[in-house]
This record gives structure tokens, C-alpha cells and sequence, in this order.
């Protein structure tokens, strides 16, 4: 298995390049003939990949994010994933070009520094635990590609209106499309984050007695899940469109990023494992 999993991670970064070769001709060339093999290609690459992150797992034992190069190599794989989903809700290719070079540097980077002599926390071997990280960073990466979206709507908006369309410009999906993938995406984060969120208060609650414990980690992560929950209530309620909820989508990611760089300075947290 271990010589199995080597080989997957060693392979992988070629793989997602070859991917994003094929997406960059559909993309700049408009190769129709490639259009019907992209959902193909991406599972394809979802299987390779989730085999590799499952052999680790059992050569571990435990939970397939043991290490940051773990980490890496699960968000590449969470990334793909939902990008499969809109790809095929929305039956457009035209973004896959640009996101897939994200997972292929996580994935290339994940490659380069794996580690396989580590020591294994026993959390990490806790089914109920791997399910609770695993939803969670699949919220949070959905969240990050809805804000991706976002900003590719602003900018093609933005270019649309000042007449400057350039090769990249010229070939991305209608301002609609976007604004919909944005919020389709989302949606997804909102309901794998919360899932997250709900296991980690029953799984403390096992472990510390506390349901709502006061760990800085907690509170934020709650806080956050609630306004992204009450800002897409209150989008549909007052029917913000277009730009109202890219720059939604764009700020809450901002406000995301800057309380998770704010929790580095918080030492005094459960959630410190190795």
C-alpha cells in the first residue's frame, strides 16, 4: 500500500498538468471535440488521487491529513471535487483552465514534501473526528472558490465596461454563469462548514464536557458559519444580484482569511495536535 500511495503522490502534479492542458485548449482554441471528455478526465483524476489519499490513511491508520503536505493534498483534492459539481450542474468548461491550477500547486507542493515517518496523534484515528475536519475544510474550500468566482465576475465585469477584452477576458463564462457558480458554491460551504461545525460541538462535548466550549477556534469558526448563513438569508430576501454579491462573496472570504491569521496568536486551543 505505502509503495502504492508513493507512486500515486509522484504521479499525481503530472497528471493535474496534463488536465490543464487539455482545459487550456478548450479554453484559448475552443476544441470541441475535447468538451465531452473533461467530466471523464476529472474523475478520472478523483479516483487516482482518492486512492492515494486513502492508502495513506490505512498505512497510518488514522485520518489521511497527518501532516501539512496532507492537508495540501486533501484541499486539491476537495477543489477538484466541487469543481466537478459545478462543471456539471452548470455544463460549462470555461473556468476549469484557471481553477485547476490551484490544486495542481497544492498537489505539486504536497508531492515534494511528504513525509512518512511521522508520529500520529490517537485524534486522528477517531472516525467521528476525520469526518468533522474533512466537512469543514470542505466548507471552507468551497467558500474560497465561491469567492474565486467573484472575482473573476467583478473583473470581467469591470473589462466589459471599459471595452478591454483580452484573451482570458474574452473566453470566461457570462457574467450570470459566474455570479451563479459563486453562489451555487457557496451554498456548498455553507452546508458542509455548518456539518462541520455541528460534529465538532458534539465531538467536544465528548471529550472536554462542553458543547459550546470557550476556545477562540470555536467561537470564530460559529461566528463565521452564522454570517455567512444570515448574509446569503438576507441576499435572497432582498434579491441582491450582480455585483451586491460578488463583493458579498469577496468580503466574507476576506474576513475568513483575516480571522484565521488572527487565531495564530491564540496558543490556548484543543485544536492543537500534531
Amino acid at each position: 500500500m505505502k509503495l502504492i500511495s508513493q507512486a500515486i503522490s509522484v504521479l499525481l502534479p503530472t497528471l493535474y498538468l496534463g488536465a490543464i492542458f487539455v482545459y487550456g485548449l478548450i479554453f484559448f482554441s475552443k476544441t470541441k471535440r475535447l468538451v465531452k471528455f473533461t467530466p471523464f478526465i476529472i474523475v478520472f483524476l478523483l479516483l487516482i488521487h482518492g486512492t492515494g489519499i486513502v492508502l495513506r490513511g490505512m498505512v497510518f491508520h488514522a485520518l489521511p491529513l497527518v501532516s501539512k503536505s496532507d492537508a495540501l493534498s486533501f484541499l486539491a483534492f476537495v477543489i477538484l471535487l466541487i469543481y466537478l459539481i459545478l462543471e456539471l450542474t452548470y455544463k460549462n468548461k470555461a473556468t476549469g483552465f484557471l481553477l485547476l491550477f490551484l490544486p495542481f500547486l497544492l498537489q505539486t507542493v504536497s508531492s515534494i514534501f511528504y513525509d512518512w515517518n511521522l508520529v500520529i496523534d490517537p485524534i486522528l484515528q477517531d472516525p467521528v473526528f476525520a469526518f468533522h475536519v474533512v466537512t469543514t475544510i470542505g466548507g471552507y474550500t468551497a467558500i474560497s472558490i465561491s469567492a474565486v468566482y467573484a472575482l473573476m465576475y467583478v473583473l470581467l465585469n469591470r473589462n466589459l465596461k471599459n471595452h478591454k477584452m483580452g484573451p482570458v477576458f474574452e473566453n470566461l463564462p457570462p457574467l450570470m454563469l459566474l455570479e451563479s457558480m459563486s453562489v451555487r458554491s457557496v451554498q456548498i460551504g455553507i452546508f458542509l462548514l455548518g456539518t462541520g461545525i455541528l460534529l465538532g460541538h458534539f465531538r467536544a462535548n465528548a471529550v472536554i464536557g462542553s458543547f459550546w466550549p470557550a476556545d477562540p477556534k470555536v467561537l470564530i469558526s460559529d461566528a463565521l458559519w452564522i454570517s455567512y448563513f444570515i448574509g446569503m438569508g438576507i441576499s435572497y430576501l432582498r434579491k441582491w444580484r450582480g455585483l451586491w454579491m460578488a463583493y458579498l462573496s469577496i468580503a466574507g472570504f476576506a474576513v475568513l482569511i483575516l480571522s484565521n491569521v488572527a487565531l495564530v496568536f491564540f496558543q490556548q486551543s484543543f485544536h492543537q495536535f500534531n
